[in-house]
């Protein structure tokens, strides 16, 4: 099995420190190693040999230096940004290239946080076998721990089969953003999971579906003599995410559910990094050069080391300060970030 890192977002809900020439992927927001590295990490024990990235052509020389095992032939770079769909289809094409159609690859994350390790690599291992052995799409997917608005979800029908103590179910459809009172009744059924986006197929399958939901894509991939420069076949391909392209348009029955309990995140906004962090005994997440008085349930991160910040008798609010920009924000609000940026000078974002 091949293993595919997506790696090419922007990540606008983490400004000001996730930006775009440095997005969240390759910024460091627990610990002191980045998402990427924790995702890589995450993956090493199938072979650093067995990885590759998905990323765009600018952030090509920070993935190889966030991962000197990775050799240049593993980055894979989107000549421009179309969203996710036209990338995966493009890598699809180059890993048949080198390893054939019969090859199975799974697809993760350069921007999650997935605690349960152990039992991450195991469901793929099983979804794996899974693809391999039903020659089925696969997705291993996260029970829900909260009603949670910002995530879409998915729901299992039927038991399908159980190997070990991992149960396998054939899935009834997938659920768009749901608003609140309708993801708390998710809550209440074992059926609904989190949408994680972590699939699993063999290439011939991805090509077999993809020619079927999304000729015009297929046949471009089809066109593609030199993964060095296809710039021109690239831009003719939709702005399209993989989800819309092609995993919601094939048929229930080609899908397959793994669900598992892997303590993940998606690090998609300040709230969430601020939720999955460890705190102190305020509940405040305090990072840099920062006296803190008196604050509740508060974000404070300072990247400046030659700046110090004082924040005093504060509650809930988000405070990230960079060396050329601040954002203050109520911490519960931070997820509407995207739509109040959208305004700056592209050199700011």
């Amino acid at each position: 099995m091949k293993f595919l890192i997506l790696a090419g977002g922007h990540g606008k809900r983490l400004w000001p420190l996730s930006d775009s020439k440095t997005p969240k992927q390759f910024q460091s927001f627990i610990g002191n190693k980045t998402l990427l590295q924790l995702t890589y990490d995450r993956l090493s024990k199938f072979g650093s040999e067995n990885i590759f990235i998905s990323t765009n052509q600018r952030y090509k020389s920070l993935v190889l230096e966030q991962l000197p095992k990775i050799n240049e032939n593993q980055v894979i770079c989107e000549p421009e940004k179309r969203d996710n769909g036209p990338s995966v289809a493009v890598c699809m094409s180059y890993l048949k290239n080198l390893f054939g159609e019969e090859e199975t690859v799974s697809i993760s994350h350069a921007d999650h946080l997935v605690k349960n390790e152990i039992e991450f690599q195991e469901k793929l291992k099983l979804a794996h076998e899974t693809s391999k052995k039903h020659n089925k799409f696969t997705i291993v997917q996260v029970k829900a721990k909260s009603a949670n608005p910002n995530l879409g979800y998915v729901k299992i029908k039927d038991l399908f089969e159980k190997v070990n103590d991992s149960e396998i179910y054939t899935l009834e459809k997938f659920i768009e953003k749901p608003d609140q009172k309708t993801a708390e009744k998710f809550l209440e059924s074992y059926k609904y999971l989190w949408n994680t986006g972590y699939f699993v197929w063999p290439i011939k399958k991805f090509f077999e579906e993809l020619k079927t939901t999304n000729k015009d894509v297929f046949e471009l991939c089809e066109t593609i003599n030199n993964f060095q420069d296809f710039s021109d076949i690239y831009s003719k391909m939709p702005v399209i995410s993989i989800d819309y392209m092609l995993i919601e348009k094939v048929k229930p029955t080609e899908i397959l559910i793994i669900p598992s309990d892997l303590g993940w995140s998606d690090i998609g906004t300040w709230q969430t990094l601020f939720e999955e962090s460890p705190k102190d005994q305020d509940l405040n997440l305090i990072e840099g050069q920062v006296l803190s008085k008196n604050n509740q349930d508060t974000l404070i991160i300072n990247k400046e080391n030659n700046k110090q910040v004082v924040a005093f008798n504060l509650n809930d609010l988000t405070i990230v300060n960079t060396k050329d920009k601040i954002l203050i924000c109520p911490t519960k609000d931070a997820k509407d970030l995207k739509n109040y940026i959208k305004d700056l000078d592209n050199n700011l974002l």
